[in-house]
């Protein structure tokens, strides 16, 4: 239902540094006159496209008609972006070079202080892709790389010194809410924090009300439906300007966190033959009889979140809140595509790689037609898919009105992206 953001880029050895044009009026188009600024809308072999007055240019980070002060401070004299992360991929006569969202960037000449260096390297990642975690030696997850935390509803590295820190005991002694000797108020206090990677979230909704307020002064618009499996395109950090972290995206089981986003270029979406997906649990859930949570794409903000009131069909009178963590050129303005499992797939088909071909998704404009047939999707998905025919009442396309509101903290937990301005917004509720 949008366009995936995906990259075929190779890295190669010799760096062209021209400031003259850029890839793209080879092919006959023009260059993105603010490549830096300018948003990703679709990636081919070629590298990334973006649209400028109306028409297609290509993002070359090396053309830029002007040199700042920022880029002048790093490798690269201003001709490419500065890096975030001091990790060097290349070294050539001009400096040092890193690659950041898919693109070359100068890596800063401040990280040639030794003690800069020294700090990158005492946590988990570095610093680099995640800060590190300044209040919590609890460990999260565990991957390759090391060991990970959470502050905030965001991913930190778990600093070295946490392994001869006696606060990983304690964290975990006081946090476990897997511990099967906890008494039973904790474990119903804490069990949605347990399964919120597994499946939808069923009755999480803070202080929504089970008669929610009416919309005033809201704008109209429409929805549609759509589960894909492919990787959003607010979980590609050149997309999400309006915030920290992007939107948390997943390897192929859909529980485990992908986190080398700084080579996210080369590991690609599913749709894109790669091995990054959507997530299972940005799926909805019903919290009353009148309020529902979610996610859509939609031509919002990335991260930024909605409450709607739908205003046709069956459905009529019930409100969801909805955070955006997809965007797409085949969007159009007030349009809402609500994420759910067996909604169909739309224009890609990231399902069939990521849980295999033994399962029936339904028809590709439209998914499964009944709620039995969610019993043909992975269990995973099929609380989100049994979500449509329960709550939502098998509305088909309901139009909606709608006003932005501040981020519950039940969607930030499950995406991980809180828009900066997000505390500036008025509380749905």
């Amino acid at each position: 239902m949008r366009l995936i953001l995906t990259s075929c880029i190779t890295l190669a050895v010799a760096i062209a540094k021209v400031k003259a044009g850029c890839w793209a009026q080879s092919q006959g188009y023009q260059c993105c006159n603010n490549p830096s600024g300018t948003k990703v809308e679709f990636t081919d072999s070629s590298g990334n496209w973006g649209i400028q007055n109306g028409q297609w240019c290509g993002i070359d980070y090396s053309y830029n008609g002007s040199t700042s002060q920022a880029t002048a401070s790093c490798t690269g004299g201003g001709m490419f972006q500065c890096c975030n992360t001091c990790q060097v991929v290349y070294t050539d006569a001009d400096g040092k070079w890193g690659v950041q969202n898919g693109n070359w960037c100068g890596i800063k000449y401040s990280c040639n202080n030794s003690s800069s260096n020294n700090n990158q390297q005492q946590c988990t990642g570095g610093g680099n892709s995640y800060p590190c975690c300044e209040n919590t030696c609890k460990v999260v997850y565990t991957d390759g790389d090391g060991d990970w935390g959470m502050e905030n509803g965001d991913w930190c590295g778990i600093k070295s010194s946490c392994k001869n820190n006696n606060n990983n005991n304690n964290n975990n002694n006081n946090n476990n809410n897997n511990n099967n000797n906890n008494n039973n108020n904790n474990n119903n206090n804490n069990n949605n924090n347990n399964n919120n990677q597994q499946q939808s979230s069923s009755g999480k909704g803070g202080d929504a009300p089970t008669n929610p307020p009416d919309i005033t002064g809201g704008q109209t618009g429409v929805t549609t439906r759509y589960w894909d499996c492919c990787l959003a395109s607010c979980s590609w950090q050149e997309n999400v300007k309006n915030s920290k972290k992007p939107v948390r995206a997943c390897i192929k089981d859909g529980v485990t966190p992908y986190t080398t986003l700084d080579v996210l270029y080369k590991d690609k979406s599913g749709c894109d033959g790669g091995i990054v997906y959507m997530c299972n649990d940005q799926q909805p859930w019903a919290v009353n009889d009148k309020v529902s949570y979610g996610f859509v794409a939609s031509h919002e903000k990335c991260c930024t979140c909605q409450r709607i009131k739908f205003t046709s069909g069956p459905v009529s009178g019930k409100q969801m809140v909805v955070q955006t963590t997809n965007t797409g050129g085949d969007l159009g303005q007030n349009h809402f595509d609500i994420q759910m499992p067996g909604g169909g797939f739309g224009i890609f088909d990231g399902c069939t790689s990521q849980f295999g071909g033994s399962y029936s998704w339904g028809e590709r404009y439209g998914g499964v037609k009944s709620a039995s047939d969610c019993n043909n999707l992975p269990p995973v998905l099929q609380d989100g898919c049994k979500w449509r025919f329960d709550w939502f009442m098998n509305a088909d396309n309901p139009k909606v009105v709608f006003e932005r509101v501040q981020c519950p903290k039940e969607l930030t937990d499950i995406t991980g992206c809180i828009p900066d301005d997000d505390a500036q917004q008025k509380k749905p509720w």
